[in-house]
């Protein structure tokens, strides 16, 4: 793949997964900022949901047009490009002088912002076969922890400087990213000769070629939009009664994200040989959290809420690390168009759980918060366990 014979050190690898980070946060700091947001434009909490689902959605729209280009040019200088549409939007959300133009910004923002998409198919061609998983692993990690970034430190720094300084702080990083980026990325060349219009379509072929693809990618999808009818709402329903929660507060949520990047790394090295047993405790786990948001959440307590999102979180980690590395391994020719139809599918799902989270959530609170993110996971179980009796000799 690279023009010259690349060795994935430690410190590379380490690197890259704090770039995956900083990368990743850019869509997830208005998750712990609506309610600021609906108050400074005078919207409802459904309406201000609005911004979540067009970030992810523009997200998934990024996911196809920018992620295949990784087999046809080079990875650093595509991720240096959207970094600097990221940029932009980052700019333009900041100074948003209405709801409209913050919407548009949303989704150009999320359109922007898949530079860890790209990152991870380049770590995964580096890495020893033996270590893919593991390298996935700690790329997880990463992705985790800016969830944990994003929707821990938005939440405080909104509170003293305001959404607008949250998002101009984010550009700021912005160029953080870029510049370890040009510096430390390797060099790749093109694994594919094929136009723009003929990478597009070839995604189309290896959906129809790979049912592991299909199946792996709707597993993942319905799970990640149960944890985001959760993040999609959970702020809002935190500012209510019987919590009266602060953006701060709300925002302080997001440490539960720690244990899923204490673990991703050491799951990731048994994806391999037990990837539909953990897509199962995956599933479960994000299944007990529900559980416990409807049994729990309408009480007041803080600390159900703070255990359902650290399953909530762990079990979408297990899941989305059993699915991918099985998916990344399917044509070593092809990872970046592979990781864009798995992705793609992911964030429609997660865009679908936080539009379907805050319409429940408002009419409905925590129960029906629950119920919808519990219909979500269930559906996938439904999936799991379809796929393994129509294809036994998918590899794990």
């Amino acid at each position: 793949m690279h023009s010259h014979p690349a060795v994935l050190t430690k410190g590379l690898t380490l690197l890259l997964a704090i770039c995956c980070g900083f990368s990743v946060a850019t869509i997830y700091y208005n998750q712990a900022m609506l309610p600021l947001i609906a108050d400074t434009f005078g919207v409802s909490t459904a309406h201000v949901g609005q911004i979540a689902t067009l970030t992810q959605l523009g997200y998934a729209s990024g996911l196809l047009l920018f992620v295949p280009l990784g087999d046809r040019i080079s990875r650093r200088t595509l991720i240096l490009a959207v970094l600097c549409i990221n940029f932009i939007s980052l700019l333009a959300s900041a100074t948003a002088p209405s709801y409209a133009w913050l919407l548009v910004a949303s989704t150009l923002l999320g359109l922007s912002g898949i530079s860890a998409q790209v990152i991870i198919p380049a770590a995964s061609d580096l890495s020893e076969p033996a270590q893919k998983g593991a390298v996935l692993g700690l790329m997880v990690s990463g992705l985790s922890a800016g969830g944990l970034l994003a929707r821990t430190v938005s939440g405080v720094v909104s509170g003293w400087l305001g959404w607008r300084g949250m998002f101009a702080l984010a550009a700021a990083l912005d160029v953080l990213l870029f510049m370890a980026i040009l510096t430390r990325m390797p060099v790749s060349v093109s694994t594919s000769k094929l136009a723009y219009g003929a990478l597009l379509k070839s995604l189309w072929g290896l959906a129809r070629q790979h049912s592991t693809l299909r199946q792996s990618a709707i597993k993942g999808g319905l799970v990640f939009g149960a944890l985001n009818v959760f993040w999609g709402s959970m702020a809002a329903l935190l500012a209510l009664p019987p919590y009266g929660f602060s953006s701060a507060q709300a925002g302080l949520l997001g440490l539960s994200a720690i244990v899923g990047i204490l673990c991703a790394s050491t799951i990731g090295q048994y994806t391999r040989r037990h990837a539909r047993l953990l897509e199962r405790v995956g599933i479960a786990t994000v299944l007990v959290a529900f559980i416990l948001i409807y049994a729990l959440g309408p009480q007041g307590w803080w600390w159900p809420i703070l255990i359902a999102a650290t399953f909530l979180d762990l079990g979408n980690r297990i899941n989305q690390l059993a699915n991918q590395t099985r998916v990344l391994a399917l044509d070593p020719a092809a990872t970046s168009r592979l990781n864009t139809v798995f992705m793609v599918i992911y964030f429609i799902g997660g865009a679908l759980g936080s539009a379907c989270g805050a319409l429940a959530s408002e009419h409905y609170g925590w129960q029906g918060q629950a119920l919808t993110g519990a219909a979500f996971v269930g559906t996938a179980l439904l999936v799991t366990l379809f796929s393994a009796k129509t294809h036994k000799s998918t590899p794990t």
